[in-house]
């Protein structure tokens, strides 16, 4: 795509949000209802491209997409038109007398949004919808790996009565997209790798372009040996392995009291063995989509064993990607605890007591999310607290970040700003304040001219306030 065609794009956006600005909030989420009801009304259609462009099983896509997505429109229905609504603010009478403040909240324009290829109905559908809810127009930047989901997305927008320069969705190749942020969008909003969203916020920080980067994860979860045993097998088989490992949030780092250790791997193991690979709808999960991102993930896990790591499943040599992985005893160098991960593995360490665990927790760069399995829910809180992730889920995971009503968003390599519940519509919102004065006195007593009395009288209230 040519410079031309992007400025183009910008300025159709930019007329048209204008007028969908003017519109009230509580309007706007009436028209982006129809948009959830057309989701709900073709959700197997939805799973059936989904699959196809993905390789998700039709469970993951349902739930992990077409729910997800639904839960959050109708948060946004419910909840916009209050969290969005200006609000009188406070103020101290001795210093604004006979002033009133108030703080409202306006659109920032036109919203530039990069998804990701692992769940790109619900990371293009949710936050294009609450920077709608907001009165911005977007530019969706979907995946060029997921055309047919791109194409959906577009012809669900269209039945949905919105117009073709309002939303604009596009599946640029990465090249051509990155240049989107030349052509001055209000806003950016990326989802994606760390390595990528370091890219997109040095392009939009030349611009002084504000941005919400979601990015990647190697999310730890601490085992205490007084866990839900057979639970946290359970949970750690499904926060590991689930969408074959491409989910920001799953777990990749394993941390086991050691008294548990060894039982705990094997029982993992055993339970990996019993997962079902395939597409049909009583599959557990898919293969890793062949190419670049495959092949990146088994030099990853090669790199780890060849340094010295313990492989405890699959028990033959050969990793493909085509199914699941438990090592242990991975060294620090290796490249699965340096770079971001996205495949099906999971690599375990041994911890002695709760300070121990967290230290090993919070030693990685990223710190997008966490989960804490004990029966102790003292300590699990203690420990959540201290944990610098940006969530944190007790004797669960994943699900935690599909509540619509909490906000979702990670620290360090893993991004900064938050989205999802009020946050996520503030994100998308720029906050002003305005004072009022009647104006009927001729001055003010800080205005000119100057005196010494008045800077007496300044000394006077400073002692008085905070001496």
């Amino acid at each position: 795509m040519t410079d031309q065609t992007h400025c183009d794009r910008m300025r159709r956006a930019r007329a048209a949000q204008a007028a969908w600005a003017t519109l009230p909030v509580r309007e706007r989420c009436r028209r982006l209802r129809a948009l959830r009801h057309q989701i709900a009304e073709r959700s197997s259609e939805i799973v059936d491209v989904l699959s196809s462009d993905t390789g998700k099983t039709p469970l993951d896509g349902l739930s992990g997409d077409v729910l997800v997505t639904l839960e959050q429109l109708l948060y946004n229905e419910k909840h916009a038109s209050r969290i969005l609504t200006g609000h009188k603010v406070a103020r101290s009478l001795l210093f604004f007398a006979g002033a009133s403040f108030e703080e409202s909240f306006e659109p920032y324009g036109v919203v530039l949004i990069y998804v990701p290829s692992n769940y790109p109905l619900q990371l293009s559908i949710i936050p294009a919808a609450t920077a709608l809810a907001a009165g911005n127009a977007v530019i969706l930047k979907c995946s060029e790996k997921t055309p047919q989901t791109a194409d959906l997305i577009r012809r669900f927008f269209v039945y949905a009565g919105f117009s073709g320069d309002l939303v604009q969705v596009v599946s640029d190749a990465p090249e051509s997209a990155s240049a989107l942020i030349d052509a001055g969008p209000d806003m950016v909003f990326f989802t994606g790798s760390s390595r990528s969203g370091r890219e997109v916020a040095t392009r939009a920080a030349q611009r002084l372009i504000p941005a919400v980067l979601e990015l990647g994860g190697l999310d730890p979860a601490l085992v205490f040996a007084d866990c839900n045993f057979n639970r946290t097998v359970e949970g750690v088989t499904y926060g590991a392995f689930a969408n074959a490992g491409q989910v920001c949030v799953g777990i990749k780092r394993l941390y086991l009291e050691e008294p548990i250790f060894a039982a705990f791997l094997d029982a993992l193991a055993e339970r990996a063995g019993r997962l079902r690979i395939g597409g049909a709808k009583d599959c557990d999960l898919g293969s890793l989509p062949p190419g670049a991102a495959r092949e990146r993930f088994v030099a990853q896990v090669q790199d780890a064993i060849d340094k010295g790591a313990r492989l405890h499943f699959p028990q033959h040599d050969g990793i493909t990607g085509n199914e699941p992985v438990i090592l242990s005893h991975v060294p620090a160098h290796a490249r699965l605890l340096t770079e971001e991960v996205f495949g099906p593995v999971v690599f375990a360490s041994s911890f002695k007591d709760e300070a121990e665990a967290v230290a090993y927790a919070n030693a990685s760069d990223f710190a997008l999310s966490c989960s804490v399995w004990t029966a102790d829910l003292v300590r699990a809180r203690r420990v959540a607290g201290q944990m610098s992730a940006g969530s944190c889920a007790v004797n669960d995971v994943v699900r935690n970040i599909a509540n619509p009503h909490s906000s979702f968003g990670g620290n360090r390599q893993s991004g900064y700003g938050r989205y999802h519940g009020p946050q996520g519509l503030l994100a998308f919102s720029r906050s002003k304040s305005v004072m009022t004065m009647s104006g009927r006195s001729q001055r003010e007593r800080h205005w000119f001219p100057f005196t010494s009395q008045t800077f007496g009288l300044v000394q006077k209230v400073i002692a008085f306030r905070h001496g």
